[in-house]
């Protein structure tokens, strides 16, 4: 049973009364169902001007400089005094009452995440994002609602045990999410209705969009190198089989490009080979 349970708030230029508001209505959303402290990371907000809290159970945590939405989660993290992590954003996206739902399943879970509907999304957000779900589903083998949402609660031994893959900034939530699919754990994904972020975005739609792709075709490749490289493999091997046959009909015999077709075929496919046995050890 669960009884406690830590959770991280990172802050960079949202306004002071959506802060204050996220905390607020954290603290009521899980009052009497366990123990909580609340670690709210200043990531190089002005101190002066940033919301004091005087709770017990809440604290505040500065960093000099802006170092990122993944720097400041660890820095919570490694804070944190309890053994399960909740985060979310304080831009008054998420709805934070919904973390009563989520505490109902985290005995039979590693993770609980607020999935958000793609349709609650900006519509700039929509295609990419769904591209970005389609590769990630197939590279984990199995449906993901929600790669990086803001919202969840996790093992903090999953985040220990893994520490020096998580980036410093974006995204946190896409490699805990591609950790925890490739590697057994149990999660479960909760609908959730996702609003209008209040105050700036620090995330651009283009630049970012193509970081995702590639961290999840890192993670992928390093957890699950055979996914990637079979088909790779079988494209090449297919294109040579086509190559062939065309040699065969029109020379009477293999091209060198045939030949070089098959062979980078087995040679990617012995390249994953590799990568799995180097990741299995």
């Amino acid at each position: 049973m669960v009884e406690a349970v830590s959770f991280v708030i990172p802050c960079y230029h949202e306004p002071v009364e959506v802060i204050r508001e996220t905390v607020t209505s954290l603290l009521s959303a899980v009052d009497g169902l366990l123990t909580v402290e609340i670690i709210v990371v200043n990531d190089g907000n002005n101190a002066e001007t940033f919301p004091v809290f005087t709770e017990q159970n809440i604290l505040t945590l500065h960093h000099e400089h802006n170092e990122g939405y993944g720097a400041s989660l660890m820095t919570g993290i490694d804070e944190a005094q309890y053994d399960w992590i909740g985060i979310v954003d304080a831009d008054g996206t998420y709805p934070v009452t919904h973390f009563r739902r989520c505490i109902e399943f985290i005995d039979r879970y590693d993770m609980v995440v607020g999935s958000r509907r793609i349709k609650d999304m900006p519509l700039l957000r929509r295609l990419p994002k769904y591209f970005l779900l389609k590769l990630a589903g197939y590279m984990a083998d199995q449906n993901i609602p929600d790669l990086n949402s803001g919202m969840r609660i996790f093992r903090k031994k999953i985040v220990m045990s893994y520490r020096r893959l998580f980036p410093k900034r974006f995204s946190f939530t896409t490699t805990i999410t591609m950790i925890c699919l490739t590697n057994f754990y149990k999660v479960r994904f909760l609908d959730i209705p996702y609003y209008s972020r209040v105050g700036p975005s620090a995330i651009n739609p283009l630049a970012d969009t193509v970081k995702f792709f590639s961290l999840v075709l890192r993670l992928a490749l390093y957890f699950k190198p055979m996914r990637f490289f079979i088909p790779l493999s079988g494209i090449a091997f297919f294109t040579g089989i086509c190559r062939a046959i065309r040699d065969i009909i029109i020379v009477d015999h293999f091209g060198g490009l045939t030949l070089v077709l098959f062979f980078m075929a087995f040679q990617i496919f012995f390249f994953g080979l590799l990568a799995e046995i180097i990741n299995k050890k």
